[in-house]
This record gives C-alpha cells, structure tokens and sequence, in this order.
C-alpha cells in the first residue's frame, strides 16, 4: 500500500518535536512492503503543499507551522513580563528569525510597545497584557527600593497574591518560571524566592506540583525549578483556599 501524506501527518502528530528527512525514512521506507523513498518525497511534498505539514530549518519536517510556533513563544514570553527586544530569546531560532517574527507580531498588532522607567530602551508586551508591564513596573521599582534600604512586602505575599492573576483557568498550577518572571525575580534571588514558596508550602497556604524527572533536565532548566533541598524539585504552585 502506497504511503499517503494522511499516514505521514498521524505519524508526525505523535513527535514532540520537528522529525529530520533521516528519521523519516527511517520510519516510513519499507522496500519489503512497496513503500520507497520516492514514496515518501510524494507524501511529503503533498502535504507540504497543502500546508498539512511543515519544512523546519535543517532539513527537518513538523506538523506545526514552525512561524506560528515562534511568534506564540515569543507572546508567551511577553505575556508574563515586559521584555526588550534583546532579552526575547527562543531556544533553537536565529536571532534573525525572532527579529522577524517580532517585527510581524507589531504589524498585526498582536504585540506592542511600552516605554521603559529609565533611558531610552523600548519594552514589548503582548497584546491583551497590561500585567506584564505592569509586572516590570513592580520589579524596576523593586529595585530602587532595594537599592534606596527600604523594606518591600515579604515575598510570601507577593507569590501569593499575584497567582490569581497567573492562573490560565481557576485553580490551575501556575509554573514556577511564571511566577518568577512575573515577579521580576533574578537568579541572585532564586534561593529566596525558593525559601518563600517552601515556607507557603510549610504554612499549607499552597501545593507544589513537584516535577517526575529533574536529573533529566539541563542545570539551566533546572534552575527554573524550586529546590526542595531534599533532592525533590518543584514545577508549579497552585493556591490552597482552605
């Protein structure tokens, strides 16, 4: 049975991630039963010119459209905190290509710009966020009062009252790199923001979500994490209302 670009896009829904031609082949060319390469370039092309399935950089082939990929990263990133157009990063894309898919997302309207506290630098927020530039308000005001010896609110209650806010329906966990970019908390604060969630966590103010596989990940991506001194790391916080 010839392989059709159908059988091909079921297949690449079940990746987590853009497939190479190599694999593809590796996958779907079975000479025993007809099936050959020209098969699979056929199903391939097909799909593409239906826009079922899309060409990723490196020769490599996905179901999502790797530009509507890049431009929901980078409103993400900018629905939780006011960032500069040098700090938006996407793991895996060009500068060039976040560039572009910036310069779009203004166009459309779907992102916009806000003036920063200081100098001259311009912020981008994503469209329908006010709260993640007001996000970076708390946290450049933070900072002066730091810097000025004035004491802010504990930082308990500053996890605690801005969940609400993150929370992309009631009652569901809100991760921890969330709450930490909204609330402007740096890696030098990492260890005290970590300290006020255990302490929350301590007080049954709130659940931590605690994560399957830490060792797995990156120490970078591990960082995100809270550290539960104990070799558990946490992944998201969620409100306990009673």
């Amino acid at each position: 049975m010839p392989l059709d670009s159908a059988h091909l896009l079921a297949s690449l829904r079940t990746e987590l991630a853009p497939v190479t031609f190599a694999k593809l082949r590796k996958a779907h060319v079975n000479k025993k039963a007809g099936i050959f390469e020209a098969d699979l370039r056929a199903a391939l092309d097909s799909a593409l010119s239906s826009r079922e399935i899309f060409a990723w950089p490196k020769n490599r082939y996905w179901c999502i459209d790797p530009v509507a990929q890049l431009q929901a990263e980078i409103l993400s990133q900018c629905a939780i905190s006011a960032h500069k157009k040098t700090a938006i990063k996407v793991k895996g894309r060009a500068p060039k290509e976040v560039a572009a898919a910036i310069e779009r997302l203004l166009v459309d309207r779907r992102l916009l710009k806000y003036p920063a506290l200081a100098g001259s630098s311009i912020l981008f927020v994503s469209a329908g966020s006010p709260q993640a530039y007001w996000a970076y308000v708390q946290a450049f005001v933070a900072e002066k009062l730091k810097k000025a010896g004035i004491e802010e609110p504990n930082l308990e209650e500053k996890i605690w009252d801005i969940l609400p806010k993150l929370e992309p329906e009631k009652d569901v966990p809100v991760s921890t790199a969330r709450v930490r970019r909204a609330l402007g908390v740096t890696e030098m604060d990492k260890n005290q923001f970590d300290a006020a969630a255990l302490k929350l966590r301590d007080l049954r103010r709130v659940y931590l979500s605690q994560h399957d596989h830490p060792l797995a990940l990156s120490s970078e991506d591990r960082d995100w994490l809270i550290d539960g001194k104990d070799g558990r790391y946490y992944v998201a916080i969620t409100r306990r209302e009673s």
